[in-house]
């Protein structure tokens, strides 16, 4: 028998919704959920305590980490200072083959968004079609900590689009981004793809603001 990677396993039930934003992580519960021992899902707690996803309280245990408007923000702060370099030195670097990945990429992208918001299963292939999309854009950094630290914030900050974003947002407004962003890219404008690209990742958290999403939500913190 396959053995059980709770720390996946509680990942993906934070990221998909299922462990809802400030839920009490208990360890009786988890125990008869995932058919494993206490140690183990203390040490997947722990590990994604330090991936941000899970609040570790003395005395108290773990829960989810909860939404919020500065817990969007930081991320999307943090996530455009790493991202923009690596993007950056990318353009800079990358030859052919960067190049041919970013636009077969690209096209994956734009097969998935066509039917992006018809079922669950169409949703989760267009997510992972758009995150494949960004690690392609920055793939020849020439930096495995820069790509390590991207891929942490973007799974922060996917927990935020499927909850958030997906819902309030039409697929061809993500395709149209996208589309620019990839073609200033593929031009090889470095400041103008890197200017594009934070504002890609804070647009969400000003249109949110904006619209007065979080005033709206009672399970949010400010």
């Amino acid at each position: 028998m396959a053995k059980v990677n709770v720390e996946d396993l509680v990942r993906d039930h934070i990221l998909r919704g299922v462990f809802k934003p400030s839920a009490q992580l208990r360890m009786e519960d988890l125990k008869e959920r995932f058919d494993v021992g206490h140690s183990p899902i203390r040490e997947a707690l722990s590990r994604l305590a330090g991936e941000g996803l899970v609040l570790a309280e003395t005395n108290k245990g773990f829960r989810v980490r909860p939404l919020s408007r500065a817990d969007l923000r930081d991320i999307a702060i943090a996530r455009c200072a790493i991202e923009k370099e690596a993007l950056r030195r990318s353009i800079i670097n990358g030859g052919d083959d960067w190049e041919s990945e970013v636009v077969a990429a690209m096209h994956n992208y734009r097969k998935k968004a066509a039917n992006a918001f018809e079922s669950a299963d169409t949703l989760a292939a267009w997510e992972n079609a758009h995150d494949r999309l960004h690690s392609a854009l920055i793939s020849a950094c020439g930096s495995p900590r820069l790509l390590d630290l991207q891929q942490r914030l973007q799974e922060q900050h996917t927990r935020y689009r499927r909850l958030i974003v997906i819902p309030n947002v039409q697929a061809d407004a993500h395709g149209d981004e996208h589309e620019r962003l990839v073609s200033t890219v593929l031009d090889r404008n470095v400041d103008e793809a890197v200017a594009m690209m934070e504002r890609h990742l804070m647009i969400t958290v000003d249109a949110l603001e904006e619209a007065g999403f979080w005033d709206k939500q009672p399970g949010s913190e400010a």
